[in-house]
């Protein structure tokens, strides 16, 4: 297809360009050169200066940080000398523990070292080098060899390792750069500075310049006004050493300055009196360099900074970019002026062609409208949006027409939801709402209670969506609600339906079951061989029926919460055995071995028929998964001291990752295809979590593909403890069933001299109080088999204990009056022993 003559004759051509028509092009094109030229200018002017400053801040960052530590090290050595002027004498124990209390490493790493070189005259050294023997340094002795009229050898040095142990004995007064330092410090009483030594500590690894920092040390008794008195009355020397390179690692740490440092002993640059310099070195033409000298303890230290080419590279990466930018624009506004100026037909087809879209775009808007408004009023749901930032809410009319309002009948505002929500339901749906809002979390559903205007209530799905901002705070909520009330009368509908179907198909199907049972027993003669296959056929698919039927109800119990639960104490040993034998027939039948491979010996508080129940859910289960020739096993163990964990392993396929997540929901199965090969409501493991989780456990898997899978359930280990009675102390009961809380309320009450007795159900509290007298009880009211305020109604009943003494120990965070009983002391949890005796005391004394 051709193209249009008005586009063939809007093309532009080079020799156009350079017509007169197109000169306002060049003269933006020029203008906007020049100008991107000064303002590079500028920006590398700009540059410069911050690189200037950014070193010179970079140059006292590192002064300042050597400068510190130095003064951090010498208090470190002050506080050694305060030792002697305080005692005298400090004795290598007491030298050992005030470098510990340092915690050199971690506060100053870098030090070698902390240590004492005292002053041993000719006359002296013999009885100084036998007095350091007898400590237990038998080849302890003064180095170098050589008679000095003064030896200062080194006595004590903590850290006392490898490296520092090679200088223990060294007379620092014979080597002349450190006796000029030591002579210094001594003649002026001040902190000095040695210069540039090798240190005895260099016993291995790289060789590192050295310096030492000495503090005199003087006779408490002894003049010092002059020099000389001062030589005469030194004692020793605080000091010590440093590796040059470890100790401005220490000082500068991992900081990536983008600096190469060098450091001289001394006021000048000489290369054999280099103490430091940084691994990486900048060239000699660095674009920044700066020589500081660094006066300290007597000493000069010179420090040569140059930036390295990270640093300069930082103030000018963006100067190619701005140039590369700015002749972009400069082109793109040449082209863009040829084009306005040559193409004027083009712009207004381009126009045209906009004009249209954008009618098509509203148009397009309108009808998404449209279908927004279908949808929504073809599902019957309301639509809402909160947004936080403005403080506004919205609601469709909808929205209120599920709650019997008119739109603008509710004065609106972002905490209009509080005021419908139910009351009760308003702590719970707060916590929740703050919990979404604090997590990460963009999408959100929630079942909530509504109050309709004419006082029912309604029950509302709302879904949202949270838009937060770069931080993850929300700044606005959208989303939809749906009236519930329809809904929750057809699932009450279709649980009456599942409920009554489920009890009527019952009578039959127990006859049906129990006769072709007689028949397949031979209580009515013998079976022709062909109708036995058949009719064992009906009866194990009978059997199959009944299983699923009671599935069926138990799921209804529960959501009803009509499922009653028998508890009492059991031995666990006892009912896994039983658990075993029951499905050792169904395991024979498809060929898998079952065994215990271990049970221990613990006591319960169950409903053992419950817990039969979900242990043949576990082994069926496992039998039908585990192929022929096989083995399940059962077994337990004790995680801690309060639960027990009884274990379920088959030798099956394991559970794909997929179908995981949704093990334990109703109606789950990995295969839900019409021709899978296991049979199955999918309730059982449903029915199974919530058995176990209402006698007080929780359950759990663990598996791997083509390995098997492990089905576990932990439960509460029953414990009754009672103390021996101590005479004239009061006999107390601790009914209590949370395992951890139970034990200590009974070492509180033991340690204060009660007898204890505890137990953890209310079965067992009966029990104990039918057979023995208390002085008081303490009391949880909520425990697995019923509520506290039930016992305290019983005991008050009962004309032997209607006195009884009894402290409520409850995590509830208010008590229903309803419960209040005045001759009753109530504690709220958590608790202190000291809470607990006075509570006693008092309920003990009314």
């Amino acid at each position: 297809m051709s193209e249009p003559s008005t586009i063939k004759s809007a093309r532009v051509d080079l020799p156009q360009l350079f017509n007169w028509r197109n000169g306002i092009a060049w003269l933006v094109l020029a203008f906007t050169l020049l100008g991107q030229l000064l303002i590079l200018q500028q920006l590398r002017a700009n540059s410069d200066r911050a690189a200037e400053q950014q070193f010179e801040l970079l140059v006292g960052k590192v002064t300042n940080a050597i400068e510190q530590r130095l003064i951090d090290h010498e208090q470190i050595l002050f506080g050694a000398a305060g030792l002697f002027a305080a005692s005298g004498e400090v004795s290598r124990a007491q030298w050992r523990a005030y470098v510990e209390r340092q915690q050199l490493a971690d506060r100053y790493p870098g030090i070698q070292g902390v240590g004492f070189s005292k002053v041993v005259r000719a006359s002296e050294r013999d009885a100084h080098e036998q007095s350091i023997r007898a400590e237990g340094f038998t080849d302890y002795r003064i180095q170098p060899e050589g008679e000095r009229p003064v030896y200062m050898p080194i006595v004590y040095l903590e850290p006392f390792n490898d490296r520092n142990r090679a200088a223990f004995g060294y007379d620092m007064y014979a080597e002349p750069v450190r006796h000029q330092a030591m002579r210094q410090a001594a003649s002026t009483g001040k902190s000095r500075i040695s210069g540039k030594v090798v240190l005895r500590q260099e016993t291995h690894g790289k060789v590192q310049a050295g310096v030492l920092i000495y503090v005199p040390l003087y006779h408490p008794a002894m003049p010092l006004e002059t020099a000389e008195q001062r030589m005469d009355a030194l004692l020793g020397f605080a000091y010590s050493p440093y590796r040059m390179d470890d100790l401005m690692e220490g000082i500068l740490g991992a900081a990536d300055l983008n600096l190469s440092l060098r450091i001289y002993s001394g006021p000048t640059q000489q290369a054999e009196q280099l103490l430091f310099a940084s691994k990486e070195h900048a060239p000699g033409d660095a674009a920044h360099s700066q020589d500081v000298q660094l006066s300290i303890y007597g000493g000069t230290w010179t420090l040569h900074m140059e930036s390295l080419p990270a640093f300069e590279s930082g103030f000018s990466a963006n100067e190619g970019l701005v140039a590369i930018l700015g002749a972009g624009i400069s082109l793109l506004l040449f082209f863009l002026i040829s084009s306005l100026a040559f193409r004027q037909r083009r712009a207004e087809i381009l126009a045209g062609q906009m004009t249209e879209r954008i009618r098509e775009n509203k148009r397009a808007l309108q009808l998404s409208e449209e279908r927004l408004s279908l949808a929504l009023k073809g599902s019957n749901d309301g639509l809402w949006d909160l947004n936080l930032a403005a403080d506004t809410f919205y609601a469709s009319p909808r929205t209120w027409h599920m709650l019997g309002y008119q739109p603008g009948e509710l004065q609106l505002s972002t905490r209009l939801w509080e005021q419908v929500l139910v009351a009760e339901d308003l702590p719970r749906t707060r916590a929740q709402l703050a919990q979404t809002m604090l997590s990460r979390l963009d999408q959100f559903t929630s079942e909530l209670r509504f109050r309709h205007k004419d006082g029912r209530t309604v029950p509302v799905l709302v879904r949202g969506y949270i838009q937060r901002d770069a931080q993850g705070q929300p700044l606005r909520i959208s989303g939809t609600s749906m009236d519930l009330t329809e809904h929750k009368r057809i699932e009450q509908m279709k649980n009456e339906f599942v409920s009554t179907v489920s009890h009527e198909l019952r009578t039959p199907l127990t006859s049906i079951s129990g006769a072709l049972g007689l028949i397949n027993g031979g209580a009515l003669g013998e079976v022709p061989p062909a109708m036995q296959q058949m009719l064992e056929i009906a009866y194990r698919n009978s059997q199959r029926l009944g299983h699923l039927i009671n599935d069926l109800l138990d799921m209804e119990k529960i959501a009803a919460g009509k499922m009653s639960f028998d508890m009492h104490e059991h031995s666990l040993r006892q009912l896994l055995e039983e658990a075993l034998a029951s499905n050792q027939a169904f395991a024979a039948q498809l060929g898998v071995n079952c065994v215990l491979r271990e049970a221990v010996d613990v006591q319960v508080w169950v409903d053992a028929s419950r817990l039969q129940q979900v242990l043949g859910n576990f082994l069926s289960n496992a039998i039908k998964y585990t192929p022929e020739g096989g083995e399940v096993s059962l077994h337990c163990s004790v995680p801690d001291a309060t639960h027990v964990r009884i274990s379920v392993t088959d030798q099956g396929p394991g559970i794909a990752a997929e179908f995981r997540a949704r093990v334990f929901e109703k109606f789950a199965q990995a295969d839900a295809s019409d021709s899978r090969q296991k049979g199955g409501t999918g309730l059982g493991l449903a029915i199974t979590k919530e058995f176990i989780e209402r006698m007080g456990g929780k359950v759990g898997f663990d598996t791997a593909e083509g390995q098997g899978t492990t089905f576990w359930c932990e439960l509460p280990i029953l414990e009754t403890c009672a103390s021996t009675p101590e005479p004239g102390r009061g006999h107390l009961l601790v009914v209590e069933d949370e395992p951890d809380t139970g034990r200590l309320l009974y070492l509180m009450l033991h340690d204060a001299g009660y007898s204890v007795e505890r137990v953890q159900s209310l079965h067992a509290a009966r029990e104990k109080l039918a057979d023995h007298r208390y002085d008081a009880i303490t009391l949880d009211l909520h425990l697995p088999d019923g509520s506290g305020a039930q016992l305290i109604e019983e005991i008050r009943r009962n004309p032997l204990t209607r006195h009884l003494p009894i402290v409520v120990i409850s995590a509830a965070s208010h008590f229903d009056e309803k419960t209040r009983d005045p001759r009753v002391v109530w504690l709220h949890k958590p608790i202190s022993t000291a809470q607990l005796l006075v509570a006693l005391g008092k309920a003990l004394n009314d």
